[in-house]
């Protein structure tokens, strides 16, 4: 953890607001629950919690982002998502007392507001839609983790690509799309394929003219083929 500039007040409660977990709740117990919690800053590059670990805490992303990825005991790895500010994760920590399923490490410096398992329980105990929005969200988490299984499975490593090209893009004034920030690598570690295979479909997919490739964003200009 590094002094990075720890967020204002306003700023914290803002994102709380806009959370999903805590969507609904009054400003005065986000105000509350902003006196007891703890902000922390993570440099890029920093594992913020490792798979397997027992810490019992949740975490919600005040500014920065996160890769969610899951490693075996061989070292292979793949990104199973990417967080941004306002959503959580370990929420299963406070309430089940499980190891960590995956391990959180930042793409950019960030700041987490971090809810020890005590202070989430009490305010599951005083305010009941809390524990509903908790129960929405794991639901949300599982439906995640099923389509990314399905993916893996069922998919060859071009749908996989294209899946994951979809999911980071945002729509441009154009008719065209544009993804976040992403490297051959980035896509490989997501799709649990080699680089080189991943510069191959994304190489053919420039010169058929469905993609133009500008530093790190990959700009979709038309529908992507079904079949590679």
């Amino acid at each position: 953890m590094h002094n990075l500039i720890t967020p204002p007040r306003t700023r914290v409660l803002q994102v709380l607001r806009q959370a999903s977990l805590f969507e609904g709740l009054e400003d005065e117990d986000l105000r509350q629950l902003i006196d007891q919690l703890e902000i922390q800053a993570f440099d890029k590059g920093e594992l913020v919690v490792k798979q397997g670990d027992l810490t019992d805490s949740l975490y919600v992303i005040i500014d920065g982002r996160v890769d969610v990825f899951l490693r075996n005991d061989k070292g292979k790895e793949i990104i199973i998502n990417s967080l941004g500010p306002g959503d959580s994760f370990g929420e299963l920590a406070p309430v089940g007392g499980i190891p960590r399923q995956a391990s959180i490490e930042t793409t950019e410096p960030a700041h987490f507001a971090v809810i020890s398992r005590q202070l989430f329980m009490d305010g599951l105990l005083v305010c009941p839609g809390l524990a509903m929005r908790l129960i929405d969200r794991l639901v949300t988490m599982i439906q995640h983790l099923t389509e990314e299984v399905s993916s893996l499975a069922l998919e060859d490593v071009y749908g996989r690509v294209v899946r994951v090209l979809y999911k980071h893009a945002v729509d441009l004034p154009d008719g065209r799309k544009v993804t976040e920030r992403l490297t051959q690598q980035d896509i490989a570690l997501r799709v649990s394929a080699t680089r080189e295979m991943v510069h191959r479909i994304l190489k053919e997919l420039k010169i058929g003219g469905y993609i133009e490739i500008e530093g790190k964003r990959i700009y979709i200009n038309r529908k992507l083929p079904a079949r590679w």
